[in-house]
């Protein structure tokens, strides 16, 4: 019988992420300004929505496969409904010249274990379209991977559209493997085990993809 991710994380020594006391984490953006990183909670839909108002057309596009014009009640409830363990969703907001957080939640990201391979999930994060290229979505990611490796996740799941060539082959450059594909959606696994890993390589990649970059 296969275990629950609770069971899978005890059985290896992780820790319940609720209780978690590197959450929040801080850390400072290359001009110099600071965020914080928490977990999303009941109380920030609004931070949320004001969020998702700052994804353009075409970063809605890459992060849904659709450039809907609201965020939907149900992925909103989702990410702010969550266990810590088989479902965790972080966000990240500016700080002000005081330290205090500024409401607007500027990035997401969140995993889903898998019903069928409880070690693995399928992650993915987003960025405000003006705070692309600050490292947002890399501390997001590296937060987000820890998180997962304490509750007995080793892999991760992207998906990525067909005609997305350049993050395919920066898939298979990470030695991501090939699952299937639906339609024009290719979905891949990859190894987030840190001894399978290059400090920068799998990683970066898999952050590519997820942010759906095309430069």
């Amino acid at each position: 019988m296969e275990r629950t991710g609770v069971e899978i994380a005890r059985a290896r020594g992780g820790r319940n992420p609720a209780a978690h006391p590197s959450l929040p984490c801080r850390y400072q953006l290359d001009d110099g300004r600071e965020f914080e990183v928490d977990y999303l909670q009941a109380g920030d839909r609004n931070d949320l929505l004001a969020g998702f108002a700052g994804l353009s057309a075409q970063s809605r596009y890459l992060r849904f496969f659709s450039a809907m014009p609201e965020l939907p009640d149900f992925i909103a409830d989702g990410l702010l409904k969550t266990d810590r363990i088989n479902h965790v969703a972080l966000g990240a907001r500016l700080l002000d010249d005081s330290g205090n957080p500024i409401p607007s939640i500027i990035g997401v990201a969140r995993y889903f274990r898998s019903a069928e391979t409880q070690s693995v999930a399928e992650p993915a994060i987003a960025v405000v379209d003006d705070l692309h290229g600050h490292g947002i979505a890399k501390h997001l990611l590296r937060r987000l991977s820890a998180i997962a490796r304490a509750n007995g996740i080793t892999h991760f799941r992207a998906q990525v559209l067909g005609d997305n060539r350049r993050m395919r082959a920066m898939l298979l450059e990470a030695n991501a493997t090939f699952v299937e594909q639906d339609d024009d959606v290719l979905t891949y696994q990859i190894d987030i085990r840190r001894q399978a890993r290059a400090p920068r390589g799998v990683l970066a990649r898999l952050l590519a993809v997820m942010q759906g970059s095309h430069r």
